[in-house]
């Protein structure tokens, strides 16, 4: 496209050279050529062929027209036929093309303002082509106008095929007085349609709309006939009837750029265009190498308000001097603008823009004078492209005062302001001080890429309301000076888009109030510093090496990117990770202040300095650990001390966090400062006054002060505290350890002392007072003021001397009824005994001891006069209680009286547990007796005892008898006699003969017993048993009598086979016990242990014989039948080993229970014991139960597992094993009941016979159930 704009250029300078030839008329010619000629077609969607029918216009524009069937013609309006058209019409087609113009104007009254409605013709008619807003109205009078139905245009973009424009703008460079663009030709490279989006709201549809016309007042010919040799103009397109822009729609509108060659400035080359002030035509200033020429040479501040010098080559000077003139444009040329005085361009000229001062060509130099030169320009609000200063190649200035304003106005063409560095321009700012003002439009604008500011002294102040105050899209250098950018209306003050670069650097300035940095970049290099009032980052980089100074908040919105290798400071933010370590705090670490009463300002007296980089200080106070007085009060976090306690203070102080700054409390950040402020006590004291008034009273055992406190004048807000020293004399020495904060006074040895007062408070020095006298305490009497008890008054003897406790109170009215001390408030004068009937002796102390009553004698000491008071008490006799020792049981001898064999006895004792008197008193008399003589429990009765021995006169007896229950026991039998008679077999059942007799072996009681009779000696009756078959039977006998035990026999009954057919032995002798008697008794066991269980016989075998029977063997039917064994002695199936009575050693055929210190054992008939093994049982039936035997002979109990059996057993020590059901420790178990060779066993895991389950420890499991 740039190359296309170039071959305009070069081609509209070919037409130009042409028409300099043959005359402004020769324009007619051209545009009848057909090269002149303008294609009017608008391709359609048609001349696309197979396109996406969904496709737009604009989609479709970037096709191949394939399929377009137009051809140019005079018929379809591209070629003109001038032959056939009036001359009237041929002018109308000039329309840029004013060949009728004057080619020289004379001075300022050529052109005037022009008209703003068309171009000038050749006789100074004007053309309305370019205007249709002076059509001719063809509405017939009184007829009807139909108003035109308008559709919305609601976006729109230029159809431009040729590209010829550059983000919707023309730019026509190499502009010459020879080459000069008519309006025509410069609408020859504007677009002639545009595709548009028409239509209400959702419903719309594209089209391409032809442009019927373009307009631009401001592009017309001088008076001398020229076009503009440079320049912006505004381009407007018209389209035809029936359409108008939506609201909010941009305008039909292309900005044209003339650009004039600025190769030469030769001879009649334009070096200025000035225009006088209030809309004066721009004219131009010509320079031929010597001479100025042109229109301004004539004007009447020609060489007065404003003079042009020529000063060498190329090299001019400007000097304006409160100069008033409408617009400066440098064409060409080095120039140097003198400013003196205050100058003042309006911008208004006509042709200029609206541009004040522009440097389009050349150079240019702003020198003030002095430091009030100034010069103020304005752009013209009513024009687009307007601009107080807009610099298109270089403008420096250098001093002076230059303000810019720009207002928006009818025209705001967005890319303008106050001061505008256009495409290639460079401003040079050194000194001076600079304002640009943007009202509605931008106060400073760096336009392109290639446009350039640098800042190296002076100050550049931008404002605003209503737009950006200062844009850079190209490249800012501040390197110096200061630049601000300030809106007015809360809006950005700095905007960088595209490209645009900012460097701040060595003492460089840029003050902002918002900077929005959408695109481009911002860097502050060391020295130089930004201040942002906020800061938004979007696309771009900023980058600070120098000082960021953030005085508001501090967004990141997009991927630019923030880097910080410099300092950040102000009162606003910065993202978090960006908070800087605050600075060090500068203090004093020790300071000294005298206590006021007043407020301490921490920061003030300890000289804290405020860090530049850092947050606000915060103070607070920490734990005094030093020596000396630890101070108290508060502290406010500005640092203001409210003291309570003047001492020593360890005060910290920190700056605080802020959106800037780290917290210099933070471990990773210290930065802590601790002073060491010490408030010293006040020396107002010396002025305080008291009266000590020394107390004075009878004592009465109340703790008082030793003094009242009157008179005084120490404020009340003081908080004064006392403390209190005593001495005997008035100037005597006071001693620091002897002050007490509380001393109270009671005694009378506290009289006869001066009372010293210290005031002490916390803020103040202290000071001491003394009373005027001392202090008096007098005696109490202690004959009538106190009350004395003896607790106990009433002792009993126990044989040592004893010593009650004497109590002694105060008692007088309104006493507090203290007690009195002994040798400090009285003594003991001495101690004496009362004597029946008499008055009673002295004594000593040690004599308080026999039973009696004494009294004490007290006498008052101390506190009280030596008057005196006593009190008596009692010590009675010691009551002894009777015990008998000795056994209380006796065996039945059918008296009431006691034998000699119970050694029964009296026991005198102190205590019902048996406790012996304190001396050798004994029983000296006493009676025996039962209730009664028959066996049983009886009431044993020690009768009318008497007592005697030394110093039994301080005992009594509690009674004179004592009684406990004693017992008769039954007595044996002294003898026992049983003897049966033989029987012979006769095939019937016979019951023997048995004789038994019993003896008493007691003279007073004769034998008065019943016998009865046993098989198995279990189940006794009266009549004797009988027998049928032949053999040895044995016969249990039992004899019982009243107040004897019984006594049970056996004897062996032998039924003698019948003889024998040829003769024998008919019988033998019967068989006699005269042994001493059996007993049932089963024995009992001591503790057994369960220990690996064996057997050294069957449990349950049937046959129990052996081979060292005595009898011949009978069939083991025969029940009751008694074998004797050679060990074990008598025995039968049912009841295993039969015992004899236990604990007799005597070989009488029986085996017997044995029992001593360890347990029960069994002693065999032979004199042996059945004994285990290590690691096993021996098992043995006796009397019909089934006893384990341990490795030690004694038998077993409880719980013990046999490993031959495979099984546990529980052993009852009364019974022996137990089987069937077994509640044990609180559980219930199962014993096999059966004799099947496990009898005995306990049940594991199982079921019972009877439908119970057991556990695996053999407990019944209850919640299985049944």
């Amino acid at each position: 496209m740039r190359n296309t704009r170039r071959v305009a250029a070069v081609w509209m300078t070919m037409s130009l050279a042409v028409s300099t030839v043959l005359g402004n008329t020769a324009w007619g010619d051209v545009l009848q050529e057909p090269g002149k000629n303008r294609c009017v077609h608008v391709h359609t969607a048609e001349c696309y062929g197979n396109a996406d029918e969904t496709a737009t216009m604009s989609q479709t524009g970037e096709l191949e027209p394939t399929e377009c069937t137009h051809v140019c013609s005079v018929e379809s309006g591209c070629i003109l036929d001038t032959e056939n058209l009036e001359n009237n019409d041929a002018d109308a087609w000039k329309v840029g093309t004013p060949s009728n113009a004057d080619q020289k104007g004379s001075g300022d009254a050529a052109g005037g303002d022009g008209n703003q409605n068309g171009s000038e013709t050749e006789d100074g008619g004007v053309i309305s082509v370019s205007t249709p807003s002076n059509a001719e109205d063809t509405t017939t009078t009184g007829g009807t106008v139909t108003p035109v139905t308008q559709t919305k245009i609601l976006s729109w973009s230029w159809f431009d095929p040729e590209e010829n424009l550059l983000d919707g703008k023309l730019e026509l460079t190499g502009i010459t007085e020879e080459a000069q663009p008519s309006f025509t030709e410069v609408t020859e490279y504007l677009p002639q349609a545009i595709i548009a989006q028409v239509g209400e709201g959702e419903d719309w549809e594209e089209k391409n709309l032809q442009i019927t016309n373009w307009v631009c007042t401001e592009y017309v010919q001088d008076e001398e006939g020229r076009w503009p040799l440079e320049g912006t103009y505004e381009f407007k397109a018209e389209l035809e009837d029936g359409y108008e822009l939506a609201d909010g729609v941009d305008a039909l509108a292309v900005e044209v750029s003339v650009v004039g060659d600025q190769a030469a400035v030769t001879a009649d080359t334009t070096v200025l265009y000035i225009a006088k002030a209030n809309k004066a035509e721009i004219k131009n200033l010509y320079w031929n190498g010597n001479n100025f020429s042109g229109p301004p040479t004539g004007y009447s501040c020609w060489n007065r308000e404003m003079m042009v010098e020529h000063v060498s080559g190329d090299n001019f000077k400007l000097t304006l001097t409160g100069a008033t003139l409408g617009n400066i444009h440098i064409a060409s040329g080095n120039w140097t603008i003198i400013l003196k005085g205050e100058n003042k361009l309006d911008g208004k000229g006509k042709s200029s823009s609206g541009i004040a001062l522009k440097v389009g060509g050349g150079s240019a130099e702003i020198i003030g004078e002095n430091d009030s030169a100034s010069l103020s320009l304005e752009a013209d609000p009513s024009k687009d492209g307007s601009s107080g200063i807009e610099v298109d190649s270089s403008l420096t200035i250098t001093s002076g005062k230059i303000t810019a304003i720009a207002n928006a106005g009818s025209k705001n063409n967005a890319q303008t302001g106050a001061i505008l560095v256009g495409s290639n321009g460079t401003l040079n700012i050194q000194g001076g001080e600079i304002t640009a003002v943007g009202n509605g439009k931008k106060a400073f604008r760096i336009n392109k890429n290639s446009s350039k500011v640098y800042v190296s002294g002076g100050k550049l102040n931008t404002t605003g309301t209503g737009a950006n105050v200062f844009e850079n899209n190209g490249t800012l250098v501040i390197l110096g000076g200061t630049v601000t950018a300030k809106s007015e209306s809360n809006g950005i003050g700095f905007f960088s888009e595209n490209t645009g670069t900012t460097t701040i650097s060595n003492d460089g300035k840029l003050d902002i109030s918002r900077v929005h940095l959408k695109e481009g970049s911002i860097t502050v290099e060391k020295g130089g510093e930004l201040t942002s009032g906020s800061t938004v980052i979007e696309n771009g980089s900023f980058i600070n090496k120098g000082e960021f100074v953030s005085n508001g908040a501090f967004e990141m919105n997009g991927s630019g990117t923030f880097t910080n290798e410099g300092k950040i400071s102000g009162s606003g933010s910065v993202p978090k990770e960006l908070r800087q370590p605050p600075d060090p705090i500068e203090h004093e670490k020790e300071v000294h202040v005298l206590y006021t009463g007043s407020v301490i300002d921490v920061g003030s007296s300890a000289e804290v300095k405020q860090p530049t980089y850092a947050g606000p200080l915060h103070y607070s106070l920490v734990s005094y650990e030093g020596s000396g007085v630890k101070g108290e009060g508060t502290i406010t976090e500005d640092g203001q001390l409210t003291v309570t306690k003047a001492g020593n203070f360890t005060i910290k102080v920190y700056t605080k966090e802020t959106e800037i700054y780290k917290s210099g409390d933070d471990p990773e950040n210290s930065n802590i400062a601790y002073i060491a402020l010490t408030v010293e006590q006040s020396e107002d004291s010396k002025n305080w006054k008291l009266t000590v008034n020394a107390v004075k009273k009878m004592y009465d055992g109340k703790e008082v002060a030793p003094a009242t406190i009157t008179d005084s004048n120490i404020p009340e807000n003081v908080n004064a505290s006392y403390q209190y020293q005593l001495a005997t004399e008035k100037n005597a020495t006071l001693l620091e350890d002897n002050w007490k904060s509380s001393l109270t006074i009671k005694d009378v040895v506290d009289s006869k002392k001066y009372v010293f007062v210290r005031v002490v408070t916390d803020n103040y020095a202290p000071r001491v007072f003394v009373s005027a006298d001392t202090t008096e305490i007098g005696k109490r009497t202690f004959s009538s003021s106190v009350a004395v008890m003896i607790e106990p008054d009433v002792l009993i003897y126990n044989g040592k001397p004893q010593m009650p406790k004497i109590k002694v109170f105060e008692n007088w009215d309104g006493a507090l009824k203290n007690e009195l001390r002994e040798n400090i408030d009285y003594k003991i004068s001495y101690w004496e005994k009362k004597i029946s009937g008499g008055t009673g002796s002295e004594i000593k102390d040690s004599e308080i001891k026999d039973a009696g009553t004494y009294a004490v004698q007290l006498m008052g000491t101390g506190n009280y006069d030596e008057t005196t008071n006593g009190a008596t008490f009692t010590i009675q006799k010691f009551t002894l209680f009777l015990m008998i020792n000795g056994s209380k049981t006796k065996v039945y001898d059918g008296t009431v009286g006691v034998t000699d064999a119970q050694n029964l006895a009296i026991q005198l004792a102190t205590t019902k547990e048996g406790t012996s008197p304190f001396d050798e008193i004994y029983v000296d008399h006493v009676e025996w007796e039962y209730n009664y003589a028959d066996a049983g429990k009886r009431v044993l009765t020690a009768h009318d005892i008497k007592i005697a021995g030394p110093n039994v006169e301080n005992y009594q007896l509690e009674s004179t008898s004592v009684s406990y229950y004693g017992l008769i026991e039954k007595r044996d039998f002294a003898s026992m006699t049983v003897s049966a008679a033989s029987l012979t077999y006769n095939g019937t059942e016979q019951q023997p003969k048995i004789n038994a007799s019993v003896e008493t072996g007691l003279e007073n009681v004769s034998p008065d017993a019943t016998f009865t009779y046993s098989k198995d000696g279990v189940n006794y009756q009266n009549e004797i048993p009988g027998f049928t078959e032949a053999g040895t039977y044995l016969v249990y006998v039992k004899a019982s009598m009243a107040n004897f035990n019984d006594a049970v026999k056996t004897v062996a009954v032998t039924v003698t086979p019948k003889e024998s057919s040829s003769g024998g032995n008919s019988g033998n002798d019967s068989g006699t016990s005269t042994s001493g008697g059996s007993s049932s008794n089963n024995g009992s066991s001591g503790s057994g242990n369960s220990g690996n269980g064996s057997s050294s016989s069957d449990r349950d075998r049937s046959d129990r014989d052996d081979s060292n029977a005595s009898v011949v063997k009978v069939s083991p039917s025969q029940s009751g039948k008694v074998t004797k064994d050679s060990q074990k002695g008598y025995r039968n199936e049912e009841q295993g080993v039969i015992t004899g009575a236990n604990n007799q050693a005597v070989n009488d055929g029986y085996s017997h229970w044995m029992k001593d210190a360890k347990g029960w054992w069994l002693r065999y008939s032979d004199g042996t014991w059945p004994m285990g093994r290590a690691g096993a049982y021996h098992w043995e039936k006796i009397n019909g139960r089934w006893w384990a035997f341990g490795a030690d002979g004694y038998i077993s109990s409880g719980w013990i597992y046999d490993t031959i059996y495979q099984g546990w057993f529980y052993m009852d020590e009364n019974q022996g094993m137990l089987t069937g059901w077994q509640f044990i420790n609180g559980k219930w178990y199962y014993l096999n009941p059966n004799s099947d060779g496990t009898a005995g066993i306990m049940y594991t895991k199982r079921w019972t016979p009877d439908g119970w389950y057991v556990k695996e420890d053999g407990s019944w499991d209850e919640e299985a159930g049944r």
